[in-house]
């Protein structure tokens, strides 16, 4: 074992040692310099790799393109399609088809003969200021058309620069294309922009075969951060930086021309980034940093190599040298190692009494060892008898053990102090003690306090869950109740899911409660809930809206044909008349329906709705259904207005009356008349409009006092004149 460790060893190592440190550290610098000579070049290369593709790609594609728009622009052909190319604002597919004239199918054969010299070209189109759009190949609306709320038409028509766009997917194709889009000009007037697309993969070619090492490619970025290209992540396509979980993209714009370091998909990765001047997109090399460094691993394992035969070289020239010194030395420290054990019977110092003769610094150590041995041999008694009286120690017991030894002891001291820790050990124990049954104690108290608190906490979460089923359920039906559909509805509406609200009313309820109590109309709507709740599904959701008023949302769907299938299953649910205590009950409602996302998006308005399309079927004979649509929001409009005419009225005297005479058709004379009233500021509404307005919503009987007063200041004025006084009579 000692062989290991010896002098001699030592001595050979730390020669070799003071020998190579001058070396490694030449090497070390010289490889550091030659690693980032190699590093730089390397990056160096790919940045300008990087801005020959991109150059490549504005020359020979994005340029020629933008030439090809400025040329467009100018034609005279183009700059008159203002006046020759159809509009599809109001297209119907269903009821038309586009037709082209003469002037359009010259315009589409010019397109066509641009198309086939461009082949990378995906569509050629104009649209005008008018709204009217032309394409090539031919264009196939599926609904109305309006160019002007494009983005390629916006962007453009704002400026006179060609606008390349961010990329996007095309809705008939599924292809990913780039639009470059320029605004027409003619006589100083901007009267439309033409657009010019082209799918990104016919340009992504020569960048798709750029050789880039083993684990090497290049993403490509749109000015606004929008992945064009990226082979290694073809899901990152059309994705933003903030669309992904990695942050090492989001300060390219820094790095232009440059490279950086960072972590991709756990592995360690050099970007190169370049952003074309032109076009603004951003090219970013992305390589394994190991593959770049591949060439400088070479030049370490070369140097490595030399240190090893230069290492074996010096490790014998030393050990030759240094065995002649350290031969006495290790025979020393073996003798030594011997002494360390304590067996000193086994062996003897005839092994460095040789040396004790030497005069130097071998032979005065020899000497020590010898007087060492005799003295070890003296201490190794005393320590036997103090560990028998360590052995003896019992920390169980209350007695207090001692060690005891001799005054000529040399661990006399040591003995003392173990004696004052055994006293302190034993003191202590005893406090622990004490501290373990007081923490026993209060212990059994906690656990006891844990039962009695989660026994109220248990309490306290049933009391809450009723609490919480009472806040959104009806007391007398236990249906949901408004506050709970008002919820659920905005719920589907944020998954934006198709959607119909269905508001059902009963009709003529109020004479059930009337004539057989409210007890039996209660009775009668709790009967209504459970036969709504055999319809519910994972798809519908019933709910009591208040007094007689019931609400569905029937989720999933907004086809009309399912949504009348179900109001008929309504319907005929309560078909036949029903018997409660005794009484035979007929049950008629109506029911009016809005769907999401046709007639509004908004919770409140689609209620809204279903209640107009519900009221329009109370006036209309009841027992029925009805959709909304929008002559009943013009409908209820119209109503709000003329409520706020006839309030307006009422409070600044708008009315006066006109007085129809009523003649005796034997004599000819006048025997009386009749007061009509009229609006003063608003000659085109008659009183058959306002009356029944006025009538529901209570405003009749202002109207009539102020009738009345009118009729009778209007007799008296007569009666001032001398005239003679004649019925009135007041409708």
């Amino acid at each position: 074992m000692f062989n290991k460790f010896s002098i001699r060893k030592k001595l050979i190592l730390s020669i070799f040692i003071g020998c190579l440190i001058p070396y490694i550290f030449g090497g070390v610098y010289i490889k550091n310099k030659a690693e980032t000579w190699l590093y730089n070049n390397y990056n160096e290369q790919t940045n300008l790799l990087l801005s020959q593709k991109a150059e490549t790609v504005d020359e020979s594609m994005l340029k020629n393109i933008d030439n090809l728009v400025s040329t467009l622009v100018v034609d005279e052909r183009v700059q008159n399609a203002s006046s020759i190319v159809q509009s599809y604002i109001n297209y119907n597919p269903t009821t038309s088809s586009p037709q082209y004239s003469k002037s359009e199918d010259e315009l589409m054969a010019y397109f066509g003969s641009i198309k086939d010299s461009f082949d990378v070209l995906n569509t050629i189109s104009i649209g005008t200021e008018e709204g009217r759009y032309l394409e090539y190949p031919s264009f196939n609306p599926t609904g109305p058309y309006d160019p002007r709320t494009r983005d390629w038409y916006s962007n453009a028509i704002r400026g006179n620069e060609t606008i390349i766009s961010e990329p996007y997917m095309t809705k008939v194709t599924n292809d990913m294309v780039i639009s470059l889009a320029k605004s027409v000009t003619s006589n100083g007037k901007k009267i439309g922009v033409v657009c010019l697309t082209i799918k990104v993969d016919d340009f992504m070619k020569e960048v798709m075969e750029l050789e880039y090492g083993e684990s090497g490619y290049v993403n490509i970025l749109s000015p606004k951060n929008v992945f064009i290209n990226s082979p290694a992540n073809k899901e990152w396509e059309l994705l933003s930086f903030d669309d992904l979980e990695t942050d090492v993209f989001h300060s390219i714009d820094q790095y232009n021309g440059k490279f950086f370091e960072g972590k991709l998909d756990d592995t360690d990765k050099v970007f190169n980034v370049y952003i074309s001047p032109y076009s603004g997109w951003k090219y970013i090399s992305v390589i394994d940093k190991s593959e770049v460094l591949k060439q400088s691993n070479v030049l370490t394992g070369l140097l490595i190599a030399n240190y090893f035969v230069i290492f074996l070289i010096i490790l014998l020239c030393i050990s030759l040298i240094s065995n002649y010194i350290t031969k006495p030395i290790l025979k020393i420290a073996q003798v030594i190692n011997k002494m360390a054990t304590f067996k000193f019977d086994s062996y003897k110092n005839e092994n460095i009494v040789n040396y004790t003769y030497q005069k130097d610094e071998i032979g005065e150590i020899s000497r020590a060892l010898c007087v060492m041995q005799e003295n070890f041999i003296e201490l190794r008694n005393n320590i036997t008898d103090m560990d028998d009286e360590i052995q003896n120690i019992n920390l169980n017991e209350r007695a207090i053990y001692q060690l005891n030894l001799s005054k000529n002891n040399p661990f006399t001291g040591i003995a003392r102090s173990i004696n004052g820790l055994l006293h302190e050990v034993h003191s202590s124990f005893e406090k622990i003690n004490l501290f373990n049954e007081e923490i026993s104690s209060k212990n059994r108290l906690l656990e006891s306090s844990k039962k009695e608190l989660t026994a109220q906490l248990i309490e306290i979460d049933e009391q809450n869950e009723h609490i919480r089923f009472i806040a959104e359920h009806d007391s007398l039906t236990n249906l949901p109740n408004r506050r709970k559909f008002y919820e659920k509805l905005s719920q589907v509406l944020a998954e934006e899911v198709d959607v119909a609200v269905i508001l059902l009313d009963l009709d003529n309820f109020k004479v059930v409660n009337d004539t057989l109590g409210h007890l039996f109309g209660d009775k009668v709507l709790q009967y209504i809930s459970s036969q709504l709740l055999t319809l519910e599904t994972e798809n519908i959701f019933v709910s009591r809206f208040g007094g007689d008023e019931f609400i569905i949302l029937y989720m999933g769907t907004n086809d009309v044909n399912k949504i009348v299938q179900f109001v008929d299953r309504l319907f005929d649910l309560f078909k036949k008349k029903i018997h409660i205590d005794s009484n035979e009950v007929e049950i008629e409602f109506s029911v009016g329906i809005s769907l999401y996302p046709e007639d509004s998006k908004d919770v409140e308005q689609l209620i809204m709705n279903a209640d107009l399309s519900l009221y329009s079927i109370k006036n209309s004979g009841k027992n029925h259904y009805a959709f909304f649509h929008n002559k009943m929001l013009d409908h209820l409009i119209s109503k709000m207005n003329t409520k706020r005419i006839l309030s307006e009225a009422i409070a600044n005297n708008g009315f006066k009356m006109v007085y129809q005479p009523q003649v005796d058709i034997n004599t000819g004379e006048v025997i009386g008349y009749e007061a009509l009233v009229r609006l003063k500021d608003y000659k085109n509404l008659s009183p058959a409009t306002f009356i029944p307005i006025a009538e529901e919503d209570g405003m009749i009987i202002d109207i009539g006092r102020m009738i009345t007063r009118l009729v009778i200041e209007q007799l008296c004025k007569w009666k001032e004149m001398g005239l003679v006084l004649k019925p009135v009579s007041i409708n």
